[in-house]
């Protein structure tokens, strides 16, 4: 039986229960529920698979650790084609209220998540902020794919000796269009 995400949860409970959270968030509920996420991607093309783990650290850091995965579909921007991206998302994330949790947290080696004191979080939130961070800058195909997955030309470049012919074409020509060239031939 699949466990369903819960929409809320009480972050200091979780950490000093001890709490995991294991399960999946099918494409359905992602497209429903994870709009940021979908504005950055054309299409979700797996569920979510999640595991959550809360604690607290002998610093009293509240943190949760796990992984999430998923299939998305980019635009590739070099073809303009779709493609599939596996996202494997690592979580480390300390939970802070204040300037001096956050510093302790970031001296841990966590990622900080601000709530104030006694407010719930929706782990939808950090799943969906996770992802989000695991996307691509630019989407493009990987560069193995180029003429296979990826149809982009790709121009190779010249030999050194037409490299060097072809720039001194392109200077001598540029000296003639140069209104300044005159005055090169008087500095003569």
């Amino acid at each position: 039986m699949i466990e369903r995400i819960p929409l809320r949860i009480d972050h200091f409970r979780y950490t000093d229960q001890g709490v995991i959270l294991d399960g999946v968030m099918t494409r359905e509920e992602s497209v429903k529920d994870l709009l940021r996420l979908n504005e950055a991607i054309l299409e979700n093309s797996s569920d979510i698979l999640y595991h959550l783990e809360f604690d607290v650290d002998f610093l009293g850091n509240r943190y949760v650790t796990g992984t999430v995965n998923t299939q998305v579909i980019l635009q590739c921007q070099r073809c303009m084609g779709n493609f599939k991206l596996e996202l494997s998302c690592d979580i480390s994330t300390a939970f802070v209220r204040n300037e001096s949790e956050q510093k302790q947290a970031e001296d841990s080696n966590y990622d900080t998540f601000w709530l104030s004191q006694r407010e719930y979080l929706d782990p939808r939130v950090l799943i969906e902020d996770e992802l989000i961070l695991a996307l691509l800058q630019i989407a493009m195909h990987p560069l193995s794919e180029i003429g296979k997955s990826c149809k982009a030309e790709v121009f190779f470049l010249e030999t050194d000796s037409e490299q060097d012919e072809s720039l001194n074409n392109v200077n001598s020509e540029q000296a003639d269009d140069n209104p300044f060239a005159i005055l090169k031939q008087l500095k003569k």
